[in-house]
This record gives structure tokens, C-alpha cells and sequence, in this order.
């Protein structure tokens, strides 16, 4: 995996851009997440339904393929 620290796998934003940002800077694969108050980066270990009140509006893959790798096997959610 990349440089995040599984522990504290998730760090909040002020807007997807910030996160965004962050996220391509560190070359980290995971989501941007809209929150109630702002928004979140979240690694690709990340649970869904974590934060109730979350919604993904990005995703963010690095150089190392770890999104694709880590959803690899995953159900399809929005399939048939």
C-alpha cells in the first residue's frame, strides 16, 4: 500500500479540491468523500458506509494501481 497510515486512514478537507490536491501530491489512491461538514480523503481500505452521512464524488487512483487492486473481486454496486 502507500504511504497511508491505516490507523488514520481518512483526513478531512474543506473542499474536493484541497483534497484533491493532497491525494495527487502524495500520489495516494483512494476517495473523496462529501461529508456533512466538508469533505474527506479516504484510503482504499476505507469501509463503506464508515461515515452515514458520506458520499463519494471522486475517486482517486496513484501510480501503483492500488484503488484498482484494492476493489479487485468487490460486488459491482451499481451492476444489472
Amino acid at each position: 500500500m502507500s504511504d497511508w497510515n491505516y490507523t488514520k486512514c481518512s483526513q478531512p478537507f474543506e473542499s474536493e479540491e484541497a483534497a484533491r490536491e493532497h491525494m495527487l501530491s502524495k500520489d495516494f489512491a483512494g476517495w473523496i468523500l462529501k461529508r456533512e461538514n466538508g469533505y474527506a480523503a479516504v484510503c482504499p481500505t476505507y469501509p463503506a458506509g464508515y461515515y452515514p452521512d458520506a458520499v463519494v464524488v471522486a475517486e482517486i487512483e496513484n501510480s501503483k494501481r492500488e484503488l484498482a487492486k484494492a476493489t479487485r473481486g468487490l460486488p459491482l454496486s451499481n451492476c444489472c
